[in-house]
C-alpha cells in the first residue's frame, strides 16, 4: 500500500488491503455520533457535522461499528503498537463514550493504557444547562493490545538510572494544552488539531513512523506527520475533504522544501 496518500474509501475497505502489522501507531478522532441533525444527504439539513456522513446512528450500531473498526485494527497494527483515540460526548448523550470505550474493552483484543486531557484555549459556555459545566477538554484514549499492556511504544525518555540499575523515566504528564482546530472551513466542522497531532507523535512515535488516520478529514493528522517526520496513511469518505486535505499537504511540503 502506498504511504503518504489519503484514500477516497471507507477505512475498513482500506485496512482489509493492508499487510499484517504494517502500520506503527493510529491516531484519529472518530465520529462521535453526537450530531442533533445527522447526515445532510438523508435529513437535507444544513449545518452539519461532517460532510457525507450520518454522525446520529443508533447508538448499538455505532459502537458495532466501532467493534469492527478495533478488530481491523488489531491486524493492521504492529506487536506493541497503540491506538491514539480522540473522542469527547455531547450533552445529550454523556454516557456514550464510556459505553465505546467499555465494549472496546469487553469485545476486542484492546484495553486503555492512558487517557490524555486535551485542554483546548476556549470553549462555547453550555449556558442552557443549569447544573452541566462548560467543558473545555476532550479526551485522548491510549488503547493498547491487553497482552501487551507493559510493553506497548511510548517514547519518553530516560532521565536517570538508580544505583540498582533501574530506570527512571522523565515525567509526561496526561494533559496536553492545543489549539481547538487548524481553522474552520465548509467540510468538516469537527476538525482537530495539528499541534495536538504534533505533540502526541513526540510522545508515541519515532522519525519515518508509518501512523494510520481511518478519518482523515481534511488532512490533520497528516499535517503532523509532515512536520513531525512520520510517514502516514489515511482513509475519508468525502471526495471533497480528500481534495482540500491534498492541497493543505501539497502547500505543506512545498514550505519545507524551501528550507
Amino acid at each position: 500500500m502506498e504511504i503518504n496518500k489519503i484514500y477516497n474509501e471507507d477505512c475498513l475497505k482500506t485496512m482489509s488491503l493492508m499487510d499484517e502489522k504494517s502500520i506503527d501507531l493510529i491516531l484519529t478522532s472518530p465520529p462521535y455520533n453526537t450530531s442533533r441533525k445527522g447526515n445532510s444527504i438523508e435529513k437535507g439539513c444544513a449545518n452539519i457535522r461532517y460532510d457525507g456522513f450520518n454522525d446520529m446512528r443508533d447508538d448499538k450500531e455505532y459502537i458495532d461499528w466501532t467493534i469492527k473498526l478495533f478488530l481491523s485494527f488489531n491486524t493492521i497494527l504492529i506487536e506493541n503498537g497503540c491506538v491514539l483515540y480522540n473522542m469527547s460526548y455531547s450533552s445529550e448523550k454523556t454516557y456514550l463514550m464510556w459505553d465505546v470505550i467499555h465494549f472496546i474493552q469487553s469485545r476486542t483484543n484492546f484495553i486503555v493504557a492512558d487517557c490524555i486531557a486535551w485542554k483546548k484555549p476556549s470553549t462555547s459556555p453550555n449556558s442552557c444547562s443549569c447544573n452541566k459545566l462548560t467543558r473545555i477538554i476532550e479526551y485522548v484514549f491510549v488503547l493498547c493490545r491487553k497482552q501487551e499492556f507493559m510493553t506497548f511504544n511510548c517514547f519518553k525518555g530516560i532521565s536517570s538510572y538508580r544505583k540498582t540499575g533501574q530506570k527512571s523515566y522523565c515525567n509526561v504528564m496526561n494533559l496536553i494544552e492545543a489549539p481547538c482546530n487548524d481553522g474552520i472551513n465548509g467540510l468538516n466542522f469537527a476538525t482537530f488539531s495539528s499541534v495536538l497531532v504534533r505533540k502526541l507523535l513526540k510522545i508515541y512515535a519515532k522519525e519515518n513512523y508509518i501512523v494510520y488516520d481511518p478519518f482523515m478529514g481534511t488532512g490533520t493528522t497528516a499535517i503532523g506527520c509532515i512536520k513531525e517526520k512520520c510517514n502516514f496513511i489515511g482513509s475519508e469518505l468525502s471526495l471533497a475533504q480528500c481534495k482540500y486535505a491534498e492541497k493543505r499537504i501539497h502547500a505543506e511540503n512545498s514550505q519545507l522544501s524551501l528550507f
